[in-house]
């Protein structure tokens, strides 16, 4: 049994984390700037919702039809995440986001001028490709600027580039969509997108802690257990991973990888699949229509529904910001990451779920959004340690693969969420209970996001896990493999 606690090793402090101190500015302008590429990227997606209504009727869609132009984007997406992941380690990461944003704004551009129902779907399949690796890339990158035990706060921001992008942009796009068509919403995404890259092309770099310097860090403490390499010491290792192992002797750089199948078949990846899963379902199915169901079923004007679009993200930027950093907190004294991560980080998605499940027993307006503020804050907010808790169990040199595999696989899962509930608001519409059936849609994801926690709740160990993926990167290099 993994005790609760674990009291820190002491030890020296490396270069790495001194760099991290001593430019903290640098470290957060960074973190800031992979914010920019989160927030676009979902922008990219929320676009959809905003023009939901208007494109349906213009090009004579049904729900279930729209529902497979939103789900689009996740089919490809997972197929192009996995083929970075057999890749990532060894391309540059600065290159790598500022050509995938390049190519995802241009293809926002088409619609507008030859808007169709094909179209849409042809680019929004071309646009998940294209989008893919862009998430495990910023993840990653931004870990690179931070030391494992402080990444819950940085992995929050991030995950808050969706809340932004709504709460900013989404009132702006909605003004535009109204006053020249929703075609043009797709040209104000596609220019913030290359804004971007100019931006990401003359300032964006790797960290201290980046995959980079993971074989290359001065001291004995290169090659620590998995999670500590990307922290770059051992003094100040994740809680738990102490046990798994220190590597006295000069750095290798050729150090044996872990065998893939020993991380994938952890609890914590199995974990991490069902709560990403969860989460990115209600986050697309948001995305696609809750500015639907403020306009159907609550009675609202499109340019206040688009205005009200990100106000369930208050509730996710302020859940988020406080969990990341109760988990670092909690992380520093001294707390394993089973409790401080995993089992929280389940208990808060299972709780949204339940919020989001009691949307039939509410009536008026009032008390359906606080219950989506509430659902929607708090399953997001498990996002905070989604990452963080997978990345610590894998050696530095293997974390964008990982982390871009078990991207890939939620993708696949998640992509289904808008082309079932599309056709669920067929079926009610058919029955002229569409307004009910926009509530039926949010019932299922918080049903979702309920299985999403406890599976997290009851898997994810990353101590225990940490340990079996070290344990077998040092049987594979006793091999000689």
């Amino acid at each position: 049994m993994v005790s609760e606690r674990v009291t820190p090793q002491p030890g020296p402090i490396t270069a790495h984390d001194t760099e991290t101190r001593s430019r903290p500015v640098l470290a957060w302008g960074m973190t800031a700037m992979l914010l920019g590429v989160m927030l676009i990227a979902y922008l990219d997606k929320a676009i959809l919702g905003l023009v939901a209504q208007p494109a349906m009727a213009e090009l004579g869609l049904s729900a279930a039809e729209f529902g497979a132009i939103s789900s689009a984007a996740g089919l490809l997406g997972p197929l192009s995440v996995f083929l970075y992941a057999l890749v990532a380690d060894r391309l540059p990461v600065k290159a790598t986001l500022f050509t995938a944003v390049v190519v995802w704004s241009l293809l926002q551009l088409p619609v507008f001028f030859a808007a169709s129902g094909a179209l849409l779907l042809v680019t929004r399949f071309m646009l998940g490709a294209a989008e893919g690796p862009a998430t495990p890339a910023a993840y990653t990158t931004a870990y690179s600027w931070w030391p494992n035990e402080r990444r819950g706060l940085p992995t929050a921001l991030l995950t808050t580039g969706a809340s932004f992008g709504k709460l900013i942009f989404a009132p702006p796009l909605a003004l535009i969509i109204a006053a020249f068509g929703w075609e043009t919403g797709f040209v104000a995404v596609a220019l913030l997108g290359l804004a971007w890259a100019v931006g990401w092309r003359f300032i964006g770099r790797e960290g201290p802690h980046g995959q980079a310097d993971a074989g290359r860090a001065a001291g004995p403490a290169a090659e620590a257990a998995p999670g500590q390499a990307a922290a770059g010491l051992v003094a100040e290792a994740a809680p738990g991973q102490a046990a798994a192992g220190r590597v006295a002797g000069p750095v290798a750089q050729a150090a044996p990888r872990a065998p893939i199948r020993s991380i994938l078949l952890t609890g914590t990846f199995a974990g991490f699949v069902a709560a990403s899963t969860a989460s990115a379902t209600l986050a697309i199915v948001v995305l696609t229509w809750l500015p639907s169901y403020f306009q159907v079923s609550l009675g609202f004007s499109a340019v206040a529904a688009g205005s009200l679009f990100g106000v369930p993200s208050i509730a996710a930027m302020v859940f988020l910001y406080g969990f990341g950093a109760w988990s670092d907190r909690m992380l520093k004294r001294g707390t394993a990451a089973r409790r401080a991560r995993g089992l929280l980080g389940g208990a808060l998605l299972a709780l949204g779920g339940v919020f989001l499940a009691a949307l039939p027993l509410s009536s008026g307006v009032a008390v359906p959004i606080a219950l989506l503020m509430l659902g929607y804050g708090l399953a997001i907010s498990v996002n905070a340690v989604l990452n963080p808790a997978l990345v610590q169990i894998v050696p530095a040199g293997q974390q964008r693969s990982v982390l871009s595999i078990g991207l890939a696989a939620t993708g696949v899962l998640a992509a289904a969420g808008p082309l079932i509930t599309g056709h669920v608001l067929d079926g009610a519409r058919a029955t002229g209970a569409l307004a009910d059936g926009y509530t039926t849609v949010f019932v299922l994801t918080g049903v979702v996001a309920l299985a999403g926690g406890a599976l997290f709740a009851l898997l994810v160990n990353p101590e225990r896990d940490a340990a079996k993926v070290e344990a077998a990167r040092l049987a594979r290099g006793s091999k000689g493999v």
